[in-house]
């Protein structure tokens, strides 16, 4: 079955120099040419977690839950599995977080390592595990994924919610440069965290839960607004946001794994409003979440116990006075760059495409599909994207996964 997507193209309306750009007024297309995954296939059994096309034009898929890569061939059959349950060299514990390719390697993370395979996809050349204590933060860190040079950048796990709550105001978090023995090299970049959590009523100073407006989505990196390039080289992120400037920009970043700027553009946008209709909406939603309205964990509650919790997340929850600008950013491997703009009232996610200099190419509108259980999650999860093609993922009605391949149609008639 193929599927047509609507794509709209943008002018640019960027600081520094250029102002506008003329484009092609025909939108852009996705059109599906390969889906994965049915309520009868046990090929997909989970939803993904990363995905990576190898050196042999293989697609090797993580999935949650799922202590193995699948290996698919690039028309969606299934040709191997990679791992299998365990702790030991060549097992993966738990399911595989995080996988790609840096020249001939394969590398695997499970729930606090990386093992790199060469030669053999059972035996591994190499297991990397450390634990890093980040008092500062309240945080450790693991092996989370490996980058270009062969050294890795960690997994942030909050273990201290006291220190993590004591920061200051937007201290911002380093993303840190870490050798394979589990020394700290460099910092490669400094992510702005925004305030980003909702009071735990129910267990005053306990854990608080994140907002629905400033969570970080999966798939990807799961750090704030920043995304690694998928052969692990730099870093694309969202700095700084200026809401109050004359006119109102966010930085749009490429940082090297050395920690250089290769890009740094101010772009201008519009704050949007956060209704009070939207609000409402989101509250509903967040309370609903808490309380299990989306899983099957409400079923082992009373009625009255969850209303009772369902108005107490209702009355912790607020939201800004405006909607951050971008809510997820996906490092497109052809150098394009693309971000996903505000949540908006009709729930259309608005994605914009942009140059590796930073200038606005097009953009998509997706009306369709869910990525998650929770409502305020990306309707596509897109897991590798370029101007020609997007990898995605989705769920369907039965919560059963899909994973998607389209063509990118720029097509522009005379």
């Amino acid at each position: 079955m193929r599927l047509l997507m609507p794509v709209i193209v943008l002018l640019l309306c960027a600081p520094d120099v250029v102002r506008a750009q003329a484009v092609c007024p025909t939108p852009w297309r996705l059109e599906e040419i390969l889906r994965i995954g049915s309520t009868a296939s046990t090929d997909l059994v989970t939803s993904v977690r990363d995905l990576a096309i190898g050196p042999d034009s293989a697609l090797y898929v993580a999935q949650a839950q799922l202590p193995a890569v699948n290996v698919f061939s690039l028309d969606g059959q299934l040709l191997r599995q990679i791992g299998r349950a365990g702790r030991g060299p060549g097992d993966i514990e738990w399911s595989a977080f995080g996988l790609g390719w840096i020249g001939d390697t394969l590398w695997v993370a499970d729930l606090n390592r990386i093992q790199l395979f060469t030669t053999d996809e059972r035996v591994p050349e190499e297991v990397i595990q450390f634990y890093l204590s980040v008092p500062e933060e309240g945080s450790q860190l693991t092996a989370g994924r490996m980058l270009a040079d062969g050294t890795l950048v960690g997994a942030r796990h909050l273990g201290d919610m006291r220190a993590w709550s004591s920061r200051g105001d937007d201290p911002g978090l380093a993303l840190r440069r870490i050798s394979r023995s589990g020394e700290i090299l460099d910092t490669i970049a400094i992510i702005d965290w925004p305030d980003n959590a909702v009071e735990n009523e129910r267990n005053p100073g306990g854990w608080p839960r994140v907002h629905p407006l400033k969570e970080p989505a999966l798939p990807g990196l799961q750090e704030y607004l920043t995304a690694l390039k998928s052969d692990g080289s730099a870093v694309v992120q969202i700095g700084g946001v200026h809401e109050d400037a004359t006119p109102s920009t966010f930085d749009l970043l490429l940082i090297s794994i050395g920690g250089d700027t290769l890009l740094h553009r101010a772009i201008e946008y519009e704050p949007l409003e956060v209704t009070r209709a939207m609000e409402r909406r989101l509250a509903d939603e967040y309370a609903g979440w808490a309380v299990g309205d989306y899983t099957s964990r409400r079923m082992q509650l009373l009625e009255t116990t969850v209303e009772r919790q369902r108005r107490a997340f209702h009355r912790v929850f607020w939201v800004p006075e405006h909607h951050p600008p971008v809510r997820k950013v996906v490092a497109g491997t052809d150098g394009s760059i693309w971000l996903l703009r505000e949540l908006r009232e009709d729930r259309v996610d608005l994605w914009e495409i942009y140059g590796s200099d930073g200038r606005l190419e097009g953009r998509l509108e997706i009306k369709e599909g869910r990525s998650s259980t929770k409502p305020w999650y990306p309707r596509l999860a897109i897991l590798l994207a370029s101007r020609d093609e997007v990898w995605g993922a989705t769920r369907g009605e039965y919560d059963e996964p899909y994973l998607h391949r389209y063509r990118v149609d720029q097509t522009c008639p005379p």
